[in-house]
């Protein structure tokens, strides 16, 4: 994994430095743990959306996802082709794992989403 689990920054944050290439291998492994993961999808589909996911940490670490994910919505529109990459729908959730992972606060999206990740397992 990338990162060490007692590693805390300034208000209890995670990290602000992440390596990202030691990122992209733990999701490489285990992606399809994930409830994100749709069956059959390569690895290459998703590890562009990683990246763009943790460019995203990476700026707007310290505000809960909730606050910020309109901004990030917005810079994926204009970052991705519409036509070869998936909708916001698809993106999100990777965006939502991503923050978790970092420990990021998410505020209502991230109860929102542990909900529904937790209901799919039961189900």
């Amino acid at each position: 994994m990338g990162m060490s689990p007692n590693l805390l920054t300034r208000a209890g944050y995670r990290c602000e430095v992440v390596d990202v290439h030691a990122e992209l291998k733990y999701w490489k492994q285990c992606v399809a743990e994930h409830a994100f993961y749709e069956a059959g999808t390569p690895f290459s589909r998703y590890e562009p959306l990683l990246r763009f996911s943790y460019d995203a940490y990476l700026r707007y670490y310290a505000q809960p996802l909730e606050e910020v994910v309109d901004s990030i919505r917005h810079k994926y529109v204009e970052q991705f082709d519409e036509w070869h990459n998936p909708p916001w729908a698809k993106v999100e959730p990777v965006l939502q794992e991503v923050w978790m992972r970092m420990g990021a606060p998410t505020g209502a999206i991230g109860s929102s989403w542990r909900n529904a990740r937790r209901e799919a397992h039961v189900a």
